[in-house]
């Protein structure tokens, strides 16, 4: 029987940077509204005066495949590769249970989802491509009096300088 692989992230420690989400776009050239991997807020609130709780919290989607092809050959998922605050694990459910247990703030996710083998590899479409496109051309002179409504030349802006 294989092995369950999953993904555990400690959200104590996230900073929020987004670099799992990038990462995660390039390595598998998401469009734009589409993530392999979110990172969502959670707060800020007042837990009582003067504590707030505000919490990053990565998610991955359901477009999430554990980066199947960097790790059938032994690479890390790029979101664990990237985390600049080294707070992603990747491994068998079996390695990353026990680190689960050491301490709350942290979740591990199993992926069921396998967007390559259901779908294919997503293939980036140029709408536009055998079309002939024309840029306006505009003529831009010299103006040595030019001005606008914050460089007033009166007695409210007049620091002594001729």
């Amino acid at each position: 029987m294989d092995a369950t692989y999953g993904l555990l992230i400690d959200y104590e420690y996230c900073t929020g940077c987004q670099s799992c989400e990038v990462a995660c776009k390039e390595e598998h050239n998401y469009p734009v509204g589409q993530w392999g991997i979110r990172v969502h807020d959670d707060g800020p609130w007042e837990i009582e005066e003067h504590m707030v709780n505000w919490n990053k919290l990565p998610f991955p989607t359901d477009l999430c495949d554990l980066c199947a092809e960097r790790t059938a050959v032994g690479r890390e998922p790029t979101c664990v590769h990237h985390c600049l605050a080294n707070v992603m694990y990747y491994g068998t459910v079996a390695e990353l249970a026990p680190k689960l247990a050491e301490k709350s703030k942290q979740v591990l996710f199993v992926p069921q989802f396998k967007p390559i083998e259901a779908r294919g590899a997503f293939v980036p479409e140029n709408k536009l491509s055998g079309k002939v496109h024309h840029a306006a051309a505009i003529e831009v002179t010299e103006n040595e009096h030019f001005t606008t409504s914050s460089q007033r030349s009166d007695s409210r802006t007049d620091v002594g300088i001729d």
